[in-house]
């Protein structure tokens, strides 16, 4: 008797006897402690999710570089990507751990461990992988298409009209339904608890990003699968038009920051995604004509590093603005602070 799992692989069982993997995964998500503590694990749970450092790859020290889905019963490396090469399902997390691509050996290692009769299978038989399972949560184009080639993506989840969250944060409704920024109300979705950010680029919309709008889930921000946010700059299609005017453009760390640039009246305002800028994104400034360029990375360790590197690789390229910031984040001022600490200096660059 053969049966067929989720991999696509045949499992060749004694007669009379039949393997049902998906009751042998029940079996591992009823107990996952005795999984994790058989590979000598630490870790944390937090409402449906466990996080830990990432026992696949070397020199992990981040507690939450890990993170398993007790809903989706999918797992994920948030540092290094490992669930690329063995699949986000639970069978893969278990392949990493023994660090074997055979799911034979994963088979017997389970039943072993949880006290299953009977698992044998097939050495002829090979596993298939099975889409990513954090696929089916945000659909995205395939990452080999050209930039500007992109059909529209879109996230597979109901969502509000509207951002309750960032409302609350200060901003403004119609700012929000500008950038389409949406919060996520599907009780039965892994993007719950999360606002959804579309990105786009030359006119269609490549992914999005899922910014966390609970403290205690983590990570902060989900991209979705497929997006390289070094490749694209947040705001790009709508500065480039106001750029070209004034030859300037601002250049901020995150979304928000964009947009309180624009409830400013600053419309020539781009997003790094971060606080390093790549290759690409320079290629992408180098393209819009601008001379000028005003840096206005958070006022942290981690912006002042940013705005060093900006200096060194950017200075003969630009004419470089660095104003000076009286708080952390530029998200977080009001409009009239921003104003009276920054813009009424910059006068003619927007």
């Amino acid at each position: 008797l053969q049966i067929q799992d989720f991999y696509g692989m045949n499992l060749r069982k004694p007669k009379g006897k039949t393997l049902d993997l998906n009751k042998v995964k029940e079996l591992i998500f009823d107990d996952i402690d005795l999984l994790l503590e058989s590979f000598g694990l630490e870790y944390e749970q937090v409402a449906d999710n466990i996080f830990m450092k990432c026992p696949i790859h070397e020199g992990s020290d981040n507690p939450q570089a890990l993170s398993i889905s007790l809903t989706r019963q999918a797992w994920r490396c948030w540092t290094r990507g490992c669930h690329e090469h063995y699949n986000t399902d639970i069978w893969g997390f278990i392949k990493g751990c023994l660090d074997t691509d055979s799911f034979s050996d994963v088979l017997r290692y389970v039943c072993k461990l949880y006290n299953v009769d009977g698992a044998k299978v097939d050495k002829k038989d090979k596993v298939v992988p099975v889409e990513n399972a954090f696929s089916n949560i945000v659909k995205t184009v395939s990452s080999k298409k050209e930039l500007c080639q992109i059909q529209p993506s879109f996230c597979n989840v109901q969502t509000l009209n509207g951002s309750p969250y960032f409302e609350s944060r200060g901003f403004r409704r119609d700012t929000l339904d500008f950038f389409r920024v949406k919060d996520c109300c599907d009780r039965t979705s892994p993007m719950r608890f999360r606002s959804i950010i579309p990105i786009d680029f030359c006119g269609h919309q490549v992914g999005y990003i899922a910014r966390s709008t609970r403290d205690w889930l983590q990570p902060k921000y989900l991209f979705s699968n497929g997006i390289k946010k070094t490749d694209y700059l947040y705001n790009y299609d709508n500065a480039l038009s106001s750029g070209q005017i004034n030859k300037s453009l601002f250049l901020v760390e995150g979304q928000g920051d964009v947009w309180k640039l624009w409830e400013c009246g600053v419309k020539n305002a781009v997003g790094l995604f971060g606080k390093d800028i790549s290759g690409q994104q320079k290629k992408l400034l180098l393209k819009t004509g601008t001379t000028t360029l005003i840096v206005l990375t958070d006022n942290d360790q981690a912006g002042r590093e940013s705005k060093i590197k900006i200096k060194r690789e950017m200075g003969r390229l630009f004419t470089l603005l660095f104003p000076k910031m009286s708080t952390k984040d530029l998200g977080n001022m009001s409009v009239d602070m921003v104003h009276k600490s920054i813009l009424n200096n910059l006068k003619g660059y927007f």
